[in-house]
């Protein structure tokens, strides 16, 4: 009778997992917009209200099951409905008379046998027929579900098509089609790196306010990108990508004579612009805290961190807070920041409507993430995955005033550091 009993529950508990599995892929597929249905499955059509309503029920007859998957990790942290919102701040101004063009380009690189992207922005010398002439830039941008659930869930069998492509417009209008414009040969160089779940085009908002003051640009795609477009390797890491990309600046792509450089990062990216480069190189870390996550030991670099007190993934309350910023870095003022700014400093935003993690991302990035992921946030709540402070920037929206803060104390930082190299 035992040896019967215990037959039962193992062949139960194969069933209720592979009913999960069944479940969670389901949902994804579902959730996708009409669009994407025609992509996936042909001339099937669906009637959208129906499957939701079906959906509903079967997640609510399953909450118990689903609840307790040995894939989830960590805890939700639920939508908060006291983040400000920033509806009444008037939006970025994206041109000025006097503002110069930006080119951009797409360009991939050779890495152990993948294909990388790599995005560079680079200013355009003014003339009056650019506009005619040059198309407007186009981000190729790519959400894959699948990369989603593998790093967050560790869900290893959603198919690889569950994946939606985004073209994103420039946050600044004069950003164009570099294709024919040539990259210039020497000046400033300022490396991007994102964050976990991040993409190339992160940052594009600040890339291109750089690109406009002549600086030159490049935003890696780094493995644990969102995007997914390539295969995730062993050795296949950021400090290999990051090698080849400055090989490729000067071999392949005309920068020939690079002035000095910089590295901005955002999340598990201020980590690459810790290790990334020797002491010569500006660095500026969003979302990040200057002491080692492991050891809590400080960051002994030169470097401009900005963070904020409402970070839900990043928290530098975790460290301790403003008390807990190393006695050798400078503790700025948002109303009041200093001309230069010094080497070592941190801007640690603590205020009712401070930004939570994704707030310091461009716009675009952020809206397609609310276009594909809004509706899996209830099925992210039941399995209690973390979301990276979706929830709250579904809420707050509010990149465009975070980059009003952000966007002029990292150019000046970087023009300070990087002019006397």
């Amino acid at each position: 009778n035992l040896s019967k009993i215990i037959t039962f529950v193992a062949d139960s508990t194969n069933f209720l997992h592979t009913m999960r599995r069944s479940i969670y892929l389901t949902l994804l597929l579902q959730l996708l917009n009409q669009t994407s249905f025609s992509i996936i499955f042909g001339p099937v059509t669906f009637q959208r209200r129906p499957v939701l309503r079906q959906l509903g029920s079967m997640v609510a007859s399953t909450t118990s099951l689903i609840s307790s998957s040995p894939h989830s990790v960590d805890a939700f942290s639920s939508i908060s409905q006291n983040v400000p919102t920033s509806k009444n701040v008037p939006k970025m101004s994206t041109e000025q008379s006097d503002a110069k063009n930006v080119a951009y380009r797409a360009f991939a690189m050779d890495v152990m046998g993948e294909k990388i992207p790599v995005a560079m922005w680079y200013q355009i010398n003014n003339n009056q027929e650019v506009e005619r002439v040059l198309p407007s830039a186009k981000y190729l941008h790519r959400i894959s579900v699948r990369r989603i659930g593998e790093l967050l869930a560790r869900w290893d069998f959603v198919p690889q098509f569950v994946a939606k492509n985004y073209q994103l417009k420039p946050t600044l209008n004069n950003v164009f089609d570099g294709t024919s414009v040539p990259v210039p040969s020497s000046g400033p160089v300022v490396l991007f790196a994102h964050g976990y779940l991040g993409s190339r085009f992160d940052l594009s908002h600040i890339a291109e306010a750089l690109a406009q003051d002549g600086f030159i640009c490049l935003s890696a795609e780094y493995p644990e990108s969102l995007a997914a477009s390539y295969a995730v390797k062993e050795d296949l890491d950021r400090a290999t990508i990051t090698n080849q990309l400055l090989t490729e600046l000067t071999s392949s792509w005309g920068v020939s004579k690079p002035t000095s450089f910089g590295i901005v990062g955002h999340s598990l990216g201020t980590g690459t612009v810790i290790t990334t480069g020797d002491n010569s190189w500006a660095r500026v870390c969003l979302a990040g805290f200057p002491r080692r996550p492991n050891t809590g030991r400080a960051v002994t670099q030169n470097a401009l961190y900005i963070s904020s007190m409402n970070d839900g993934a990043v928290s530098p309350g975790r460290f301790g807070g403003a008390s807990a910023v190393p006695s050798e870095f400078s503790l700025l003022e948002e109303l009041n920041i200093p001309q230069p700014i010094p080497k070592q400093s941190m801007l640690l935003v603590d205020r009712p409507d401070a930004p939570n993690h994704i707030s310091f991302l461009t716009n675009g990035v952020n809206d397609s993430m609310i276009n594909l992921l809004s509706p899996l946030l209830p099925v992210a709540e039941a399995l209690k995955i973390p979301v990276l402070d979706f929830d709250k920037y579904q809420v707050s929206k509010d990149s465009d005033a975070t980059a009003r803060l952000v966007i002029p104390l990292v150019k000046q930082y970087l023009k300070e550091q990087m002019k006397a190299k």
